[in-house]
């Protein structure tokens, strides 16, 4: 549906606040009532079927052609589209006398359901992000050690700095992620304590990681779990 033919369509069948409520029209309206429903389409429609049901007396047998009626206006209501909801009602005019004055007013009814519904029911429209600088994605933090077997323990771990971080949190973990030492840093490099590096024993894995923040304390770059091991005397080491 285009969009002046939905804007079309909605003022044709939107209710407004001055539309006169159905058990009104029982009433003796005012002459403001009266001025806006001659105005109104859609205060017309609902006149227009009110006095169909007033006016109506139908049969004993009808009800059941009714109530089956109303199910299969139900039924196709939410498998059909709307757009092939006025050729559906041709299939009715075959009734005759006060059933097809019943059928046209229901199906009138369903009509008019359909269109405000597809009227309301737009999706909604994707947010734009109001201030994209503040939307961060986590990058690698590149490593330079020590990671490998190596023939000594290190004592220091370092990193390569992003431009825009400011401080940097530290984790020494052993090979189960039981912690070993944490710190934080303002600076690429953090030295190992003596009692951290003591644990550092040949053959013996160890993990760590950093995370770097900026002003905003936000994570940027993250190095994910790296791994080192001290080699054991005799054997050689793997970079």
């Amino acid at each position: 549906m285009s969009e002046r033919h939905g804007t079309e369509l909605e003022s044709v069948l939107g209710a407004t606040s001055d539309c006169v409520p159905v058990g009104r029209f029982a009433e003796r309206l005012s002459e403001h009532e009266q001025r806006h429903v001659d105005n109104c389409a859609r205060c017309q429609s609902e006149l227009a079927l009110w006095r169909e049901f007033e006016e109506s007396h139908p049969a004993a047998d009808e009800g059941a052609a009714v109530s089956w009626i109303v199910a299969e206006l139900g039924r196709r209501n939410r498998l059909v589209p709307a757009r092939r909801a006025l050729s559906g009602l041709t299939s009715l005019t075959s009734l005759t006398g006060p059933v097809w004055r019943w059928t046209t007013a229901i199906a009138a009814v369903a009509l008019i359901t359909t269109g405000v519904y597809l009227l309301r029911d737009r999706e909604p429209a994707v947010r734009e992000i109001v201030n994209p600088s503040q939307t961060y994605r986590t990058v690698r933090l590149l490593v330079r050690g020590p990671v490998g077997d190596l023939t000594a323990a290190p004592t220091a771990i370092e990193w390569v700095a992003p431009s825009d971080a400011v401080s940097y949190d530290v984790g020494v973990f052993e090979v189960d992620l039981t912690p070993l030492w944490r710190t934080t840093s303002n600076i690429s490099r953090v030295e190992l304590p003596a009692s951290v590096v003591r644990q550092f024993v040949p053959g013996k894995a160890i993990l760590w990681e950093v995370r770097a923040r900026n002003a905003a304390n936000r994570v940027i770059a993250e190095s994910g779990t790296q791994r080192f091991r001290v080699a054991i005397a005799g054997s050689s080491p793997k970079g």
